[in-house]
């Protein structure tokens, strides 16, 4: 396991620490990728690549300025964002004037004046996350870049936000690295000197206490993130100093695959969210789009989130098709182990995954259900971290007012607390116009806002599988030759971070160790790579055939 700071999501209070940067790539590529046809024109993946949701990580102008941890480089600079697991893009996109990488864009000056926590102190702009950050893929093969559109992406967010947090905190404790810094953003000085230090107190400092002698639990790595844990920790822990509200984040999950889920009946790896439109704005809340708390279970609640941008990004992950295998690329399909390998599918792992759903030609879009089925723990057997933890959290509402004389409950499932707040912010939305009203059924397809928590994993269809490694929900099988090992067979420990792909085995290059390399270990808590034992049984010949069919999904 690399050595380095390690820091909850968009938390940038850990700045105590010196991070040893992980390596994706040694140098930063900016070719033209190879994009697949996945059902999406050069203007939709651009403005995709590049959209904001309203989240607000760090004062933009400051983020532009921003050198690395002990260096002169600037974080943002190509070398170290793909380093980082970011896919590097050129300036002068109409979308990305700056020349971020995908999923990195520029927020406007928010529109809401909050007056407590860290957005009181910038009233510039804002640097944001988006969904194209976590759900952007790319495979390398032979110098060939193939970027895989709604793909699991590589970034590390807990190291990238890292370098953030120690490079701040370094600054505002010393006065020769803040006369410097202030020469270097494109603000006024006094505004630079001020926010800071604001920033300083309100946030790097108050989030330090509230993190120290705190178990940060197990770490991510390239690709993964405990998405539940560490944005509930964002959303009702840190800002309410509520102790009682923290866990560590210890099921880290790999970003899945995007395509085809506005038609699942339910989503995440737990099947545990019904309704699209809500799915997104608690992920926009998680991912730190401003809120002001005391508003949250309130008649009008005020937030940042840019329920226009989610919507339009749902809609286009309603046209989104998986990626096909590129042959003139990755090789030539075997017809012979191809007709071999669907009838072994059809014997193997048909009664749980549909090889691919059917195409749907509705005109609203993907409103033509696909029922996803969910296996319980004991039946699958995989790592049951996820679907435990987001069973058994619990947190307390009582800092927060329901009215004049009302507050919150003391105790609440996490998840029931998910449904009140993405419901009244939803409903909020809707209920300004019937563009808005109409907009939401769009997206929606009738589905109702709830959540739930079952003791299950679901199991989705395999169209695009080839693009998804590593596998399993919390990315603990490197590649589909592997998963089709029995468990104990299966690598115990492998290197993550390399972005080469091997067409034989369908996955990444993982052997190493290459340089600054994430070490996956399957004995951490939340990473075993047991259960799945279906198709495990097979012969060497018709292993490799399975694979040559799941290579045509």
């Amino acid at each position: 396991m690399k050595v380095g700071l390690r820091v909850p999501l968009l938390t940038i209070a850990a700045f105590f620490l010196l991070p040893n940067i992980a390596a994706a790539q040694d140098t930063a590529v900016q070719g033209n990728p190879l994009h697949l046809q996945q059902g999406w024109s050069a203007d939709t993946i651009d403005r995709w690549h590049f959209i904001s949701q309203g989240t607000a990580l760090i004062p933009y102008e400051w983020f532009l300025a921003l050198e690395q941890p002990g260096q002169t480089a600037l974080i943002r600079s190509p070398e170290n964002l793909q380093k980082l697991g970011f896919l590097v893009e050129p300036a002068g996109q109409k979308n990305n004037p700056d020349g971020l990488a995908v999923g990195l864009y520029k927020l406007d000056k928010l529109a809401v004046n909050f007056e407590d926590g860290k957005h009181e102190c910038w009233k510039g702009n804002w640097l944001g996350l988006g969904c194209a950050a976590c759900h952007t893929g790319q495979v390398n093969y032979h110098g060939q870049q193939i970027r895989i559109e709604g793909g699991p992406s590589h970034i590390d967010i807990q190291t990238f936000v890292g370098q953030l947090g120690y490079s701040l905190g370094a600054i505002a404790k010393d006065p020769q690295a803040l006369a410097s810094f202030r020469k270097r953003v494109k603000a006024p000085a006094a505004d630079v000197e001020n926010g800071l230090m604001c920033f300083a107190k309100k946030v790097l400092g108050p989030e330090k206490e509230f993190y120290s002698n705190k178990d940060l639990g197990t770490p991510a790595g390239f690709g993964r993130l405990d998405a539940h844990g560490i944005g509930l920790n964002q959303l009702l822990a840190v800002p309410l100093k509520e102790n009682e509200n923290y866990a560590p984040p210890t099921a880290p999950v790999r970003y899945p695959a995007l395509w085809d889920t506005p038609r699942f009946n339910w989503v995440l790896y737990n099947g545990s969210i019904r309704q699209p439109l809500a799915r997104n704005v608690i992920e926009a809340l998680g991912v730190q789009a401003p809120i002001q708390h005391d508003t949250m279970l309130g008649a009008n609640v005020v937030h940042a989130i840019e329920m226009d941008n989610v919507i339009w990004g749902q809609r286009m992950l309603m046209d989104l098709r998986s990626p096909g295998w590129p042959e003139s690329i990755l090789g030539r399909l075997d017809p012979q182990r191809v007709a071999r390998g669907k009838q072994l599918y059809a014997s193997e792992c048909a009664d749980c995954h549909d090889a691919r759903p059917a195409e749907t030609r509705s005109e609203q879009g993907a409103c033509d259900e696909i029922r996803i089925p969910l296996f319980d723990l004991d039946t699958i057997g995989t790592d049951p971290e996820t679907a435990t933890t987001f069973n058994k959290r619990r947190i307390s509402l009582s800092k927060i007012p329901r009215g004049p004389d009302d507050r919150g409950p003391d105790d609440i499932a996490n998840y029931k607390a998910a449904e009140i707040a993405t419901g009244k912010i939803t409903e909020q939305w809707i209920g300004r116009s019937p563009a808005n009203a109409a907009a939401a059924d769009m997206v929606n397809c009738g589905r109702p806002n709830r959540f739930r928590a079952p003791l299950s994993y679901r199991a989705r269809p395999l169209n695009g599988i080839w693009a998804m490694a590593p596998y399993l929900h919390n990315g603990s099988v490197p590649s589909l030759y592997d998963l089709l090992l029995p468990p104990n067979q299966r690598p115990r420990t492998f290197y993550v971070g390399n972005w080469e792909f091997d067409p034989e085995i369908v996955g990444y290059e993982t052997k190493g160790p290459f340089p600054n390399a994430f070490t996956y270990d399957t004995w951490t808590r939340g990473n075993s790579n047991a259960g799945h034992a279906f198709g495990t049984d097979l012969s060497e010949e018709n292993r490799k055939a399975l694979i040559e069919y799941l290579k045509t999904l």
